[in-house]
């Protein structure tokens, strides 16, 4: 093992062991990362060993732009940094069920999932969320890829202003197989970063303006 990752490896461990130390039925968020105006916290989840995160950024944008940029399934892969391939395998107004493939490391195995996007808007804030969770079993498993079993969180775009949005997503994942926690603690906090880069981006372009969803009110 090389220097740079035994100081990563001891660094997780010795950040394991603090935090650890703490409640673990009411844990904080503490932030892990910011950059160009994306902040991302973690926070342990009692009984696993992967963190969830938040990350939060400000962006230029309607709601209806950021809603269809997550109704766009089959360019998720332009979206999401790790996203190999991406497909609908259902779509009504307010739910959608996709099938992902993430790309993981070499020598590890890439990892696949069905994920169950539910929308629902707050009328009198206009809060739009999307809740998220796994669908593991709704497909049959794929050989040579690895199934993400376990996952939640929720995107949520809180309006405050006409034309700006504020991007808050919380998600907890278990990735499977024998990805060592503290490596894929690693990826919780950039890969974050990248996409709220990615999302900043692809929200101004015009296939994703002026489209128009019956549940949902805009500013």
């Amino acid at each position: 093992m090389n220097p740079k990752m035994l100081f990563i490896l001891i660094l997780s461990i010795i950040t394991t062991l603090f935090h650890r130390d703490s409640d673990p039925d009411n844990p904080e968020w503490e932030l892990a990362k910011e950059e160009d105006g994306i902040k991302v916290y973690t926070r342990y989840i009692k009984d696993s060993e992967i963190r969830a995160f938040r990350a939060e950024a400000l962006m230029e944008g309607k709601l209806s732009a950021f809603v269809s940029v997550f109704k766009d399934v089959e360019n998720f892969p332009k979206l999401f940094s790790n996203n190999q391939y991406s497909s609908i395998i259902e779509m009504q107004d307010t739910i959608q069920w996709h099938y992902v493939i993430t790309n993981v490391p070499w020598p590890l195995s890439d990892r696949d999932g069905i994920y169950t996007y539910s929308y629902k808007q707050n009328y009198q804030n206009k809060v739009v969320m999307i809740n998220i969770a796994a669908d593991p079993d709704r497909l049959p498993e794929n050989e040579g890829l690895i199934r993400i079993r376990k996952v939640t969180g929720q995107w949520i775009f809180e309006p405050v202003d006409v034309n700006k949005v504020m991007v808050t997503l919380e998600l907890h994942a278990e990735p499977g197989g024998s990805i060592p926690g503290w490596i894929a603690n690693m990826f919780i906090v950039d890969s974050p970063v990248k996409d709220f880069k990615r999302l900043r981006e692809r929200v101004q372009l015009d296939q994703y303006k002026d489209k128009k969803y019956d549940f949902l009110v805009e500013y």
